[in-house]
């Protein structure tokens, strides 16, 4: 994007501190990423709708704004040396002549599932089948393409928003659709169509239209960039029959050079991350395969800053689920087992310094601590009794069912019994209504 002011930076081009990083999002990513950002002595702006997020703790400049607010998003990058955020789903106007660490490209790209599929595939990146959803009758139609019926079905999915499951149905080949579930999808639809407003231009199309300057890649087009004139509202993906779940986490930094840590299982409940281990069980081939795809996007973009790419495992080989272009839940161990957590990484990344040392010093397991409604976490003091214990709380005023509110990270010699600790500590831990 073309920006209206540049980095300050000494002469050697780094950001140091006590230069202010400002943060679009105030949530638990945001607010990890404050605690590194000021360990290392750099200020902090937060710009959040809400006046009491887990981040405006450790803001020295807040501004409590919709994400939406141009002004205030002006405002909260008059405050910083540098712009990021710790969410992807944040409008492309807003932003439009803004500096930011990473580009807004990436951003606009994985907000979309239809644009970041598109972009994988064109990278040579391998996916499940997906298609394009527009009515019911299209779902219908990929219902009985080749691939969708070779696989038993298909997950639909809303192409922006939803997130930890919410907006997916799963369709099986052979179950005709139920007439709730035509009248939902039509009902979604009808609201899709309605609130949809002038298509938005790509950033790299607006870059070349304003710079007036050719950008390395035809603007806002191909299969590498995600076609961003297949605007639809549904995508389905075809069921992908996974062995295990896993995530790489890594960054971009400004020589161009990426740094990754060890791929992490993970599990999910209920659409909701639970457990990530530290090392995944891969054969080097897929651990290979999946490091090597991650370096594509972060040479395609450019990419400064963490992001965190999820796979399936299928028969033995890794398939690209999504992209997040900001630190991830899975990489929350990294802040108890690693020398440089992924904040650490992302801070130097976005300050123009050097990568730290990703490997770990521990086996870690890492369990998530989602809230139920109107209650309060008890048994913390049983929990940490278990050596190697490491207990997070991310300062939210309420808990609500399916709300991160913390998690715990165990840390032993071996992966084993790192996950034994984490579970033993997540069985004294409950949530008891107030």
């Amino acid at each position: 994007m073309s920006s209206s002011r540049s980095f300050s930076s000494g002469s050697d081009g780094i950001l140091k501190p006590p230069a202010t990083i400002g943060i679009l999002g105030g949530g638990q990513l945001g607010r990890m990423m404050a605690f590194e950002a000021r360990r290392m002595g750099y200020g902090i702006a937060v710009l959040d709708p809400s006046d009491n997020c887990p981040a405006s703790h450790l803001a020295d400049t807040f501004v409590c704004a919709p994400f939406s607010d141009e002004s205030a998003v002006k405002q909260l990058h008059g405050h910083s040396a540098v712009l990021t955020f710790e969410f992807e789903n944040v409008e492309p106007a807003v932003l439009d002549g803004l500096v930011s660490r990473p580009s807004f490209e990436p951003l606009y790209i994985s907000r979309n599932r239809m644009r970041e599929k598109r972009m994988a595939r064109g990278l040579g990146i391998a996916t499940a089948p997906f298609f394009a959803v527009s009515s019911v009758e299209d779902l219908e139609k990929a219902l009985l393409d080749p691939e969708i019926q070779k696989r038993g079905g298909g997950i639909l999915k809303t192409c922006e928003g939803g997130y930890d499951g919410k907006g997916q149905w799963r369709l099986q080949v052979g179950e005709d659709l139920s007439r709730e579930l035509r009248a939902e999808l039509q009902a979604y639809l009808d609201q899709a169509e309605a609130t949809k407003s002038a298509a938005v231009v790509s950033p790299s199309e607006k870059e070349s239209k304003t710079s007036g300057q050719a950008t390395d890649r035809p603007p806002g087009r191909g299969p590498a960039n995600g076609n961003p004139d297949a605007s639809v509202p549904l995508i389905l993906e075809g069921l992908v029959r996974f062995d295990r779940e896993f995530s790489v986490v890594g960054t971009g930094f400004l020589d161009g050079s990426y740094v990754a840590f060890e791929p992490v299982e993970n599990e999910h409940v209920d659409g909701i991350l639970h457990k990530s281990k530290s090392r995944a069980s891969l054969g080097e081939d897929a651990r290979e395969t999946a490091l090597e795809y991650c370096a594509k996007i972060q040479k395609h973009f450019g990419y400064i800053g963490t992001f965190a790419v999820e796979f399936f495992l299928e028969n033995g080989k890794p398939v690209f689920n999504e992209m997040a272009p900001r630190p991830h839940n899975s990489g929350h161990l990294t802040l108890d087992a690693s020398y440089s957590s992924q904040f650490e990484q992302h801070v130097r990344a976005i300050c123009g310094l050097p990568s730290g040392d990703t490997s770990h010093h521990s086996a870690a397991a890492m369990i998530n601590l989602i809230g139920e409604d109107d209650a309060t976490l008890e048994g913390m003091e049983e929990a940490l009794r278990i050596p190697g214990l490491r207990f997070h709380w991310y300062g939210k005023t309420d808990s609500r069912k399916g709300r991160k509110m913390g998690h715990i990270t165990a840390l032993a010699r071996d992966m084993e019994e790192a996950e034994a600790k984490a579970d033993e500590a997540y069985r004294l831990l409950r949530w008891v209504r107030q």
